[in-house]
């Protein structure tokens, strides 16, 4: 597998701002988030991405996972969100692999169908980035509902990018948690998580969606509660690898989250041909 890292070391395009409330209007602690221009690109190692359509009533967990990357290695770390006015998220202009080696998007406990939701326009910039060799973190217990309130049997981007073959939708009904455990074989194998709603979620508990893998994809983790379905969904080809989860992972302990996320992680910048020293050069630079 072929990847190249591109990173353009630009001062003057990094223009880190530090938010003082969140966008749900409590005090929230201070975390870089990097300015988007039409025509200047920042690049970043990871671009984590909110699709919650701006409600005060969902919460957001950006946060943690920016603090969750940060601690396994990963620096700098770029944010976005969805457009207030519809469900287009706001991704960067120039969003390929080269840029951004990590995306994640988040949709936390938004249900709301498209296009409050990820829609076909926000699939099909994400289908551009994989296209381009990039690595896809996408969490959210009602992404399929959002996008695909209909969709059992997989086709589209969740079939041709996220390994998805079948999905069950809200295969349990408001657990408050949940027990998911490590698939043999996979990037999760001998972890067994406890996920809880109250730690990351404002106005919902958990309505898992599970999925089947197509052939280039693996079972990470299994929703024990629910005859051990596969909530979490590896898949990897030639050109990209993808993480989807049908449960929002920041609802375990921070240990376990972080664990979690250090797998992920890993298991992404792997994928880069570029060795450890050279890569460890680069990183320093950044944090000069």
């Amino acid at each position: 597998m072929t990847r190249v890292l591109t990173f353009v070391i630009v001062a003057a395009l990094a223009l880190p701002t530090f938010a003082t409330d969140s966008r749900l209007g409590a005090p929230d602690a201070d975390w870089p988030e990097f300015q988007f221009y039409g025509t200047l690109l920042v690049q970043a190692e990871i671009l984590i991405c909110l699709d919650t359509d701006a409600n005060p009533g969902f919460s957001d967990p950006t946060p943690l996972y920016y603090a969750a990357f940060s601690a396994a290695g990963a620096s700098p770390i770029a944010t976005c969100a969805v457009e207030v006015s519809g469900g287009t998220i706001n991704f960067p202009p120039d969003l390929t692999s080269d840029n951004y080696p990590i995306v994640v998007v988040l949709t936390s406990e938004n249900w709301w169908s498209a296009p409050q939701n990820i829609d076909p326009a926000d699939e099909a910039v994400l289908a551009n980035y994989l296209d381009s060799g990039g690595n896809l973190l996408i969490v959210g217990q009602d992404y399929m509902y959002g996008a695909h309130p209909t969709m059992g049997t997989c086709t589209g981007f969740p079939f041709d990018y996220l390994g998805l073959d079948h999905c069950d939708q809200d295969v349990l009904w408001g657990p408050n948690t949940a027990h998911i455990t490590g698939s043999t074989g996979g990037i999760f194998e001998g972890e067994s998580v406890i996920l809880d709603s109250a730690n990351v979620f404002i106005s919902n508990p958990f309505f898992p969606d599970c999925a089947d893998p197509t052939p280039s994809a693996q079972y990470g983790f299994y929703y024990v509660d629910a005859a051990r379905n596969g909530v979490v969904i590896t898949n990897e080809t030639e050109t990209f690898r993808t993480v989807w989860s049908g449960i929002e992972l920041a609802g375990a302990s921070p240990e376990a989250f972080g664990d979690i996320i250090e797998k992920i992680y890993d298991w992404f910048v792997g994928t880069t041909p570029v060795e450890s020293r050279s890569w460890g050069h680069i990183k320093a630079l950044y944090s000069r």
